[in-house]
């Protein structure tokens, strides 16, 4: 007769701890991965301990509505699928509006629309928040104050509303679409965490909103030059103490405003053909702005470039109105450049001296200077540092483009 030896009490533990740890861990897969299920008479979307309410169906499409106070609506993965053929159509507006217990956000691939406010000040709302290629429109502001990190944009995004992610303080990076064609006002204004554009900024944008990207001082990295030559409307500040490297402006665009006021990191602006004003308080405090090209279409320049900083600003003015067809501010285009050399290349050698004219104010006397030479300016308290240098002939140095 073989004798079997009891168990020890040490043994039976780890055998009762390893069944109870395969049984908890097949609920939450099963939980993780289980399809939301909806019922119609209770109007709930329910996937294990998840129940949504207010979810209403037009046929087989669903529409979840105020969850808003929704304590279960932690981790909500509409990726899963949806039981009895139904599908994830659309987020109604404020649909979790403030609710502090939405953690994450899949949203899957059937989702069309998600309403204006849907997870404004959803505080908990963290990682990253891919839109799917079948999302075509957002109301206003449906990420604004949330936590998430990173944010991708799919194929069917072509228009960013309004606030979209306004103050999301932890947001580090965003991936475009090449479709999208406006940003709306403050979309992403005060994500100072921002650091990266993972890919090319979408060229095909013809309006930018005020403060679309204002206060966003920390982008860094590739990425940074912008070419939006299809541009036809930039809103005020949009790029203010922004983080952007360089910008070209197409011709379809009439000013450009005060859209650049500080942003500090910016190196180079080109103004195509066609642009025809630089607004004031374009550029003050660009302390690193060094490449300025002026398109021969601008007619008024306002008071653009107070308190530039020591770095050596280029501009290259692509042809000069004569006398009389130019307006300037104030101060002209010369006034309040700090301490720094700035050089004005000018296309044609012939109309240096109406250039030098049209820069004049009663607080700035200008002296035409002699051939290859440089014209100071003195009577507004530069003490002889600032100055002009005329660049109408060609030397091993210098570069005449047009």
């Amino acid at each position: 007769m073989t004798i079997h030896p009891i168990p020890s009490m040490k043994n039976t533990y780890m055998i009762m701890k390893s069944i109870l740890s395969i049984f908890l861990s097949a609920c939450l897969f099963s939980t993780a991965f289980a399809e939301w299920v909806y019922d119609s008479t209770a109007k709930t979307l329910t996937q294990g301990t998840v129940v949504l309410n207010n979810v209403t169906a037009t046929g087989t499409k669903l529409t979840i509505g105020d969850n808003k106070a929704n304590e279960t609506a932690v981790e909500l993965d509409f990726s899963t699928g949806f039981a009895d053929g139904y599908q994830l159509n659309s987020i109604a507006e404020s649909a979790f509006n403030s609710n502090k217990y939405v953690t994450k956000l899949v949203l899957g691939d059937t989702i069309t629309y998600i309403g204006k406010s849907a997870f404004i000040n959803c505080s908990n709302l963290t990682g990253e928040i891919i839109l799917p290629d079948s999302l075509g429109s957002t109301g206003y502001h449906p990420f604004m104050s949330t936590a998430i990190t990173r944010l991708v944009f799919g194929s069917g995004m072509k228009n960013v509303n309004n606030w979209f992610a306004r103050e999301c303080k932890q947001l580090e990076s965003i991936k475009w679409n090449q479709n999208i064609t406006s940003i709306g006002e403050t979309a992403f204004s005060s994500c100072t965490a921002l650091t990266t554009f993972e890919n090319e900024f979408p060229s095909n944008i013809t309006q930018i909103g005020g403060s679309a990207f204002h206060t966003t001082p920390n982008l860094e990295g590739d990425n940074r030059d912008l070419k939006l030559l299809k541009l036809t409307g930039l809103g005020g500040t949009a790029f203010q103490s922004s983080g952007i490297k360089s910008v070209e402006l197409g011709g379809g665009l009439a000013s450009t405003g005060n859209a650049f006021f500080q942003a500090g990191k910016l190196e180079s602006v080109i103004l195509h053909e066609g642009v025809q004003t630089v607004g004031s308080d374009c550029f003050p405090y660009c302390t690193s702005l060094t490449n300025l090209v002026i398109a021969s279409t601008v007619t008024t320049v306002g008071d653009c470039m107070r308190n530039m900083g020591d770095a050596e600003l280029h501009v290259w003015w692509k042809g000069v109105a004569r006398v009389g067809e130019i307006t300037t501010g104030t101060y002209g285009l010369l006034a309040g450049k700090s301490t720094a050399v700035h050089h004005f290349d000018i296309a044609k050698k012939d109309d240096w001296a109406v250039f030098a004219a049209s820069l004049a104010d009663t607080n700035v006397s200008l002296t035409l200077p002699p051939k290859d030479s440089s014209l100071s300016v003195g009577s507004w308290g530069y003490k002889g540092a600032h100055k002009v240098v005329w660049f109408g002939f060609p030397a091993a140095t210098q570069i005449i483009i047009w």
